[in-house]
């Protein structure tokens, strides 16, 4: 984690420095938005963690390691994908839970369907926002085209776990 911390400020950093050296006029803004947007994510991210924390006393152990544990096997991983396609939530509170069920006993292979089906359906976002604009055809061909998606995933995850 501090690595891809470090490479990620080392990008913020190459580009600051990249428009600094090419577009000098622009530069204020760019730091004015940069301490903007900074200040959103100073205030969501210990917040979302800080949750996460309350969150994990609360989830049950024993139900999450029978259904989501290791020893769950493709059921969990199958479990894992079905609950990625309805689970509304934004990426830093997502996330967070799926750290809380790492903690409380979930397999690894089931938290990667669970992610993947999360990513790619994300029911929440397709029939509100990608059905009106792109139509019932593209939006039933892309979820069957990706169906197995998560299904691979988690296979893989498992021979490499």
């Amino acid at each position: 984690m501090l690595t891809a911390s470090i490479v990620m400020w080392g990008m913020v950093v190459v580009i600051y420095g990249w428009i600094a050296l090419r577009r000098r006029d622009r530069l204020p803004r760019l730091f004015k938005v940069f301490c903007q947007q900074g200040e959103v994510f100073v205030g969501v991210v210990p917040a979302a963690l800080i949750a996460a924390g309350f969150l994990t006393p609360l989830v049950p152990g024993e139900m999450v390691a029978h259904w989501l544990g290791g020893t769950a096997g493709f059921r969990g991983i199958v479990i894992g994908m079905l609950a990625g396609w309805c689970i509304p939530l934004p990426p830093i509170i997502f996330f967070s839970v799926i750290a809380v069920l790492v903690k409380a006993g979930a397999g690894l292979p089931q938290m990667v369907a669970l992610i993947v089906a999360w990513n790619v359906f994300a029911l929440h976002r397709t029939f509100p926002m990608e059905l009106p604009v792109m139509g019932r055809y593209f939006v039933i061909l892309r979820l069957l085209s990706s169906m197995s998606l998560p299904l691979i995933a988690g296979g893989i995850a498992i021979l490499i776990v």
